[in-house]
């Protein structure tokens, strides 16, 4: 009998805690072995450390300064997540794929381990090197941000703006949101991995849908549909680009304005879009790992 014969979702009554986090601890330890992973985590730090360096003496240079230590780290957030986003992307495609080009996939399907219980443990994977990208941008942008401006309570003219922690509670706010249209890219990266069968061709397909996704994104802002009373973009359908919408929102909290409420249209729109990608590849994913003969 075939090995798909035999997977079903009802094999999650059985589902074992202990065994899925032994899973994605054994994802986490096989995918930093890699020289692709280790090197694109280094990529990522130089581009954060790069960036600091280049961001402070441009400022010095044409006598601006970012007027905190806030505001510095979250113009280095913004500029890290721009560049450093497609790197990630490409990081994550070959979380399955690596399993077919080193043909340790037969390995683990021998095992008391479904297919579903399998590709959960790879998203969960991706999403904690997610968690781990966004946090070296911050640390770093915090980091330098403390030496260049400090990051005590915000002020200006002598008067208080906002105390530090309203600065580190929005800034923790602006990370959640940020995770969601980065969630969002690791399900497209999940799916292309998921059909290529060797790291290369996961790699060059994903930097095709990526670049696909994001070119939508410049799509002009005045092309839409009405929703009610609300205006939806064409360009919001790229949804790699709605990694920059919690970012621009809290860039205006340096500045003095106060972030009324977190659950505006443009987080609305965006919360929206990438749960609807996310649901179409985690969903296509699935199917395609519980119907792919590994066997070949």
């Amino acid at each position: 009998m075939s090995i798909e014969k035999h997977i079903s979702l009802g094999e999650f009554s059985g589902f074992s805690l202990k065994r899925f986090l032994l899973l994605v601890r054994t994802e986490l330890v096989k995918l930093f072995s890699f020289w692709l992973i280790q090197g694109g985590y280094v990529a990522l730090l130089g581009i954060a450390l790069i960036a600091s360096y280049l961001v402070y003496h441009i400022e010095q240079a044409v006598k601006l300064a970012s007027g905190s230590g806030y505001a510095f780290a979250i113009g280095l957030l913004l500029r890290g997540v721009d560049i450093g986003a497609p790197i990630l992307f490409l990081m994550m495609c070959v979380i399955f794929s690596i399993e077919m080009n080193y043909g340790t996939l037969k390995n683990i399907l021998t095992r008391s381990v479904t297919r579903i219980e399998m590709m959960l443990a790879k998203y969960f994977t991706a999403w904690i090197m997610i968690i781990l990208a966004i946090g070296i941008f911050l640390a770093v942008g915090l980091g330098m941000g403390a030496h260049y401006y400090g990051l005590g309570d915000l002020t200006e003219d002598g008067y208080l703006l906002f105390p530090r922690s309203v600065m580190f509670k929005e800034l923790a706010i602006a990370l959640l949101f940020l995770m969601v249209p980065l969630v969002a890219l690791s399900s497209l990266a999940m799916f292309i991995s998921s059909f290529s069968s060797t790291m290369g061709g996961a790699m060059i397909f994903g930097l095709i849908a990526y670049l696909f996704f994001d070119l939508l994104g410049i799509i002009p802002n005045n092309l839409g549909i009405k929703i009610g009373e609300h205006f939806l973009p064409y360009s919001a359908f790229g949804f790699p680009t709605q990694r920059f919408v919690p970012l621009y929102i809290l860039d205006d909290l340096p500045a003095g304005i106060p972030i009324q409420s977190w659950w505006v249209w443009d987080i609305q729109k965006m919360v929206i879009i990438c749960g609807i990608y996310f649901i179409i590849f985690f969903s296509l994913s699935l199917v395609v790992v519980k119907k792919r003969d590994f066997t070949l």
